[in-house]
Formats: C-alpha cells, sequence, structure tokens
C-alpha cells in the first residue's frame, strides 16, 4: 500500500501488485479498551464464527469473569452467527451492533487507521509473521505511549502468537 510509513527513503527493490497474493490474506480482529485508551489484536486467516470466538476467548480471560463485557461490533453477518450467540450468552458478552454505514461512529476506526499508516503503508512484506511482528511492534509501542501498559487488555498481547 503506497503512503506515507516509518521505512527508509527511496524505491523498494519490488513492489507486490495488489492482484497477486501468493500467501492469501490476513484480517486483524481489534479490541479497544475504551476506558483505558489501550488497543490489542489478533491477526486470522479468515473471519469465520471460529476465529471470532477463538479472538473472544483470548479477550475474555483479560477481564474479570463476573464483569460483563460491552462490545460494538460492526453489522458482518458472522458476528449474529449461533456459535456466537451461545459464546456472548455464557461469557457475559452483550453485543452492541453498529449502524450499516457508520463505522465513523465506532471509537476503534481512528486507531486502526493510524496503525495501517505506521505498519501497511508503504510495506512490501515477504511473510505474514514479518507484517504480523511489525503490527505487534506497533501496538506495543502505541499502547506505552499511551500510558496504557497496565490494562487487562494488555494480557491479550501478542499477534505474532497466534499460528493458523
Amino acid at each position: 500500500m503506497p503512503g506515507v510509513g516509518l521505512a527508509r527513503a527511496g524505491q523498494p527493490r519490488r513492489q507486490r501488485a495488489t492482484y497477486r497474493r501468493t500467501q492469501g490474506t490476513e484480517q486483524f480482529l481489534g479490541f479497544y479498551d475504551v476506558h483505558r485508551d489501550c488497543l490489542m489484536g489478533t491477526c486470522r486467516r479468515r473471519k469465520t464464527a471460529r476465529d471470532v470466538v477463538a479472538a473472544f476467548r483470548r479477550l475474555r480471560t483479560c477481564y474479570p469473569r463476573r464483569q460483563r463485557l460491552y462490545v460494538i461490533m460492526d453489522n458482518l453477518n458472522t458476528h449474529r452467527h449461533p456459535l456466537l450467540r451461545a459464546f456472548y450468552r455464557t461469557h457475559r458478552i452483550t453485543v452492541v451492533p453498529q449502524p450499516t454505514y457508520a463505522s465513523w461512529l465506532n471509537l476503534i476506526e481512528s486507531h486502526l487507521g493510524a496503525m495501517r499508516r505506521f505498519t501497511v503503508a508503504g510495506s512490501d512484506d515477504s511473510t505474514h509473521l514479518v507484517r504480523r511482528r511489525r503490527i505487534s511492534r506497533y501496538l506495543t509501542w502505541r499502547n506505552r505511549r499511551a500510558g496504557s501498559t497496565t490494562c487487562p487488555l494488555y494480557r491479550f498481547r501478542s499477534i505474532k502468537l497466534d499460528r493458523h
């Protein structure tokens, strides 16, 4: 993705065309704690109901079981899957649906835009692991700079640990 980033100036050795993704694509499933200004997430190959449940399982371990979590979600069909609804009920998670075409209402969107500019823009990663490491370093830097290293969501930690 062309643009600005923390990279050396000059011409890249090569820049992959967007239509040729030999290793496929990955999805970033992000979580933002609005009370402590903490951003974390995980990268998955797909965004199926099982992938979303795996991410929510990690999220649930960050907060005490007695605490109800309110999660603002976009209106993807995956989020209404029966597997997810059962998971939300049994793990004290209340989903707050977001109106269609209203992603600007979600506070995480501005943080994801900055993350994309710093980690993806102007990059040419040879593997997904390299990109995941860059995203993980950015999240660590961002949360330390925001002073949110004591946030419960910080226990979510590393997106580079996910193997699929």
